[in-house]
């Protein structure tokens, strides 16, 4: 963070300007304006930071440079010769405040509160705010002053600002009253706010958008997402002077659906004769007026607010409503925009964050300063605000109650204890209504207004992980309390409450329940008496390993892309329910079902982790094997994803299949089951030992005429012959491949072929196998991080360093994020190498430590072209630093963590 001046300026009535002299002449006038700021920046040392139409946005390191700048601006545009005899005045607002310079700019609060003192100025007048004047008011230019114009409310709500007005004896002095709320040339009622407005900038330019345009908006969503606010906002800044103000209709308190008209009227502070129906009075009051009223709070109101809100869409041509609710209104005519959670760090971002790098972590950051504790983003605080906000939803109302909660807990205490969120979030503001003074109160509220089938819906659907689409809800809840004919209405209903998010997905609908939401409704559930929460977790559990059974047939063929996004979409489904089967004593079938079913889709996606620590466990159970082929099938499985963890572990399952299916006399699992073991082998580093097993395998698989299961058993094989022997097999294989449209064996299949191309020193065939694998494995989501470490080994052999370094830092990227040890190890040891390369021997040793450990991890030697190339750079290595330095290098290397080994890493190859 640092501290600037910040100076905004436009041109006043520009779009009136553009109506009365037309393209050419403004285009002149612009340039002519341009040109003249630009003039007076470069003069004073001004930074241009952005500039939209007419508007500039610029810092100055000093505030003295500032006014002088504004200063000259000012009796420039006085005493230019404007195109068509025209007038230019320019507004200016100038403020000092603290902001950070970040991808997307400069960001901080400070910013936004010299835009809005610069809105609320006439056209020549220059306006700074008394953070600005108290730095600038003992050194002004000669004859120049510092006016006091009182303290005044801007169109952020939040607390007031005492403003000054810059002017010198050559300029205008005189200027009307300011564009503030207290103005009375601008009638509204909107109140003061006690916090300031944080971000939001996409939201209230379309909502504002909406209100110019439509009659009447509804901004709906779910209890504590900020609609209030957002409302208030936009109201505010539609206040211009142009109409007749801006009204606040306040709800919250009003139980008569009667009484809405009622509340309209005392809030425009109309009179109306007694015995006369209220909502006529009102109607004819607005009939020729042009107003913006605000209706907060109609959710408990839905019916009157409906019948008062149609009647004066009807009647009163000019009137714009804009409403806040839970719910739409229903009505003909009405636009709904519903209210986003604030916006979240993106997936990737860790470790320190940049200030603004997000709304939500802004507001937790603000909020938490307003109580007196600073936080620094730095590495250790930073993911922990992330993840909290993350686990909050966004939603405005949560934040700011935990930030309220660092009073009386530390950053990490208040994260680790967010699953009890109901007890802790419970210090809103005194002032607020009841229902946001806690969080626990705010979905309560919610709750409390739906029918008793739709909080029968909603429990259920606190089952659910993640996303789950309409054939998953009917599914799972259409049943017991709930006909299946029924659940689509319903789960509409809840979705127009707020209570469920319903999100497009690939020409469909998705929905997904708040966190919060779901804590709440898994609490009714279990309060349910009749088995009602054992009942829908069953269902949830039976009907994702459905999902997952109906897909396993596609994913060796052609479709196999599109089933597997499928399988995307619900994987966190998916693992709950295989979590739920794990943990059912009687569970066991369900769970090796599941592990078999995706046995395709862990190894298209690296989850190796996730198999093995489903599988391994299940399979140690005594009743694992009551059904042999299935035991047989899941120990296959189990053997695909250790192998890549635990080569030892891979082996064993796979001497176990290899006996199960000898036994069973079932050729198609024994053939998987042979190969697996042939792998296996490999990964231990005794391919000779393998052979013969692989060898069975293929010979097994050749007459059966399935080329998926003869490709599989080509591949695995292929590992144990060698690279110089394995010619005619990828052919054979990838032939095979291309009949069948598995693309994903395709995939592996080209990386080992260009592998083997790099091994016997054919670049070019090297670099069309890894294009192709690279090609494959797009088509199906499937992100091999072998294919961009070998791009990078030919790289390396034909002398790019810089594309080598590069392709290792991708591979690196992708083996993080999928957990793979192996990977990494990889990865770790060509950037290793590199550094030997360029000399860099002590980053070097470093590096070659740092691979060891990764590997270790895994209990596999290294193998192939890699175990020769970190022989040959050690070697090197040590040349150059003796044993001793070597030595304590490498034991350096070998005792990071796993986040400075990859920073370490990386440090050349981007950030991670």
């Amino acid at each position: 963070m640092e501290t600037l001046t910040f100076l905004f300026t436009d041109i006043e009535g520009s779009t009136a300007l553009l109506g009365r002299v037309g393209d050419g002449v403004y285009a002149r006038v612009l340039a002519d304006h341009h040109t003249l700021i630009r003039s007076s920046l470069a003069a004073y040392d001004g930074s241009e930071v952005d500039t939209q139409g007419d508007a500039f946005f610029a810092v100055f390191s000093s505030p003295r440079a500032c006014v002088a700048a504004v200063l000259q601006m000012q009796q420039a545009f006085d005493a230019h010769a404007w195109p068509a005899g025209e007038r230019v005045r320019v507004r200016m607002g100038i403020h000092c405040g603290e902001a950070a310079r970040t991808a997307t700019g400069l960001v901080g609060l400070g910013v936004h509160r010299a835009a809005r003192v610069a809105a609320v100025a006439w056209g020549g007048q220059v306006l700074v705010s008394e953070a600005a004047a108290v730095l600038v008011r003992d050194g002004l230019p000669p004859g120049a002053a510092l006016a006091d114009l009182g303290v005044h409310q801007l169109k952020d709500l939040g607390r007031p600002e005492r403003i000054f007005q810059l002017h010198v004896p050559v300029l205008p002095a005189e200027f009307p009253p300011l564009r503030s709320l207290g103005n009375p040339a601008l009638p509204n009622n909107l109140p003061a706010q006690l916090s300031t407005f944080i971000g939001r900038e996409p939201e209230v330019s379309e909502v504002r958008a909406l209100v110019e345009t439509c009659r009447l908006v509804t901004l709906t969503g779910a209890g504590g997402a900020g609609k209030t606010r957002l409302g208030l906002q936009v109201a505010a800044e539609l206040l211009d002077g142009s109409g007749d103000g801006v009204w606040l209709a306040e709800l919250a308190a009003v139980t008569d659906e009667g009484a809405v008209a009622a509340a309209i009227c005392e809030a425009l502070r109309l009179a109306v004769n007694p015995g006369r129906p209220v909502l006529d009075a009102l109607l004819d009051a607005l009939a020729p007026q042009d107003v913006l009223i605000v209706l907060d709070n109609c959710e408990h109101l839905i019916g009157g607010c409906a019948k008062t809100a149609e009647a004066v869409v009807r009647r009163c041509p000019r009137v714009h409503l804009l409403a806040t609710s839970r719910e739409p209104l229903g009505i003909g005519g009405e636009t709904i925009y519903r209210v986003p959670s604030l916006s979240l760090p993106g997936p990737d971002e860790a470790g320190p964050l940049a200030p603004g790098s997000s709304d939500a972590v802004t507001l937790f950051a603000e909020r938490a300063r307003a109580h007196g504790v600073a936080l620094a983003m730095d590495e250790q605080a930073g993911p922990l605000v992330v993840s909290l906000c993350r686990r909050l939803d966004g939603m405005p109302l949560a934040i700011e109650l935990a930030a309220a909660r660092l009073r009386s807990m530390s950053l990490s205490e208040l994260h680790d204890r967010l699953d009890q969120r109901f007890r802790l979030l419970t210090g809103g503001s005194r002032t607020a209504l009841e229902r946001q003074q806690t969080l626990r109160a705010a979905v309560a509220w919610s709750y409390s207004l739906l029918t008793g089938a739709e909080r029968v819906l909603l429990g259920c659907l606190s089952v659910f992980a993640a996303s789950f689409d309409l054939a998953a809800v009917e599914a799972v809840c259409g049943s017991g309390d709930l006909d299946v004919l029924d659940v689509a209405d319903l789960l509409g209903s809840l979705v127009d409450k707020s209570l469920v998010v319903a999100e497009p997905a690939g020409g469909t609908l998705r929905y997904r329940l708040l966190e919060t939401i779901r804590l709440y409704a898994a609490e009714r559930l279990a309060e349910a008496s009749g088995g009602e929460a054992a009942a829908a977790v069953d269902a949830h559990c039976a009907h994702f390993l459905a999902v997952a059974e109906a897909a396993a047939p596609y994913l060796t063929g052609p479709e196999q892309g599109s089933w597997l996004a499928r399988l995307d979409a619900d994987q966190a489904n998916l693992r709950r329910a295989a979590q739920h089967a794990a943990e059912d004593p009687d569970g066991t079938a369900v769970v090796l079902r599941l592990g078999v079913a995706l046995d395709r889709y862990w190894l298209a996606r690296c989850r190796w982790r996730e198999a093995v620590g489903l599988l391994v466990p299940v399979l140690q159970r005594p009743e694992a094997g009551a059904d042999p082929g299935l035991f047989a099938a899941a120990l296959i499985t189990a053997t695909v994803a250790a192998k890549f963890i635990d080569a030892t572990m891979a082996r064993q399952f796979a001497e176990q299949a290899v006996q199960v299916a000898r036994e069973l006399g079932d050729d198609r699992l024994l053939i998987a089951a042979l190969a697996e073991l042939c792998s296996a082998h490999f990964f231990a580093g005794e391919p000779d030992k393998g052979l013969p097993f692989g060898q069975e395998s293929v010979e097994r698989a050749r007459p059966l005429g399935d080329d998926v299961l003869l490709a599989a058993s080509l591949l695995l094989y292929r590992q144990a012959i060698g690279l110089a022997q394995s010619g005619q097999l990828f052919g054979e294989a990838i032939a095979c491949t291309e009949r069948s449209g598995d693309h994903l064996t395709n995939s592996w299949l080209h990386n080992d072929a260009g592998y083997a191309a790099l091994a016997a020193g054919d670049f070019p065939a090297a670099r069309a196998h890894l294009d192709a694998a690279a090609h494959a494995g797009q088509a199906i989501g499937f992100e091999n991080t072998m294919v961009p470490e070998n791009l990078a080994l030919v790289l390396r052999a034909e002398g790019d360093p810089d594309g080598a370094r590069s392709a290792f830092g991708a591979g690196l990227r992708i083996s993080r994020r999928n957990g793979d040890n192996s990977g990494m190890a990889y990865a770790i040891l060509g950037l290793a190498c590199l550094a030997g390369d360029a000399g860099d021997w002590d980053r070097a040793a470093v590096l070659h430590g740092a691979a060891q450990a990764f590997l270790d991890r895994t209990g596999n030697p290294w193998q192939g072209l890699e175990a020769r190339n970190r022989r040959d750079s050690l070697a090197q290595v040590r040349a150059h630093l003796g044993d001793e330095q070597l030595e304590r290098a490498y034991a350096q290397g070998m005792a990071l963590s796993l986040e400075k080994a990859l920073h370490l890493a990386l440090g050349k190859a981007g950030s991670a």
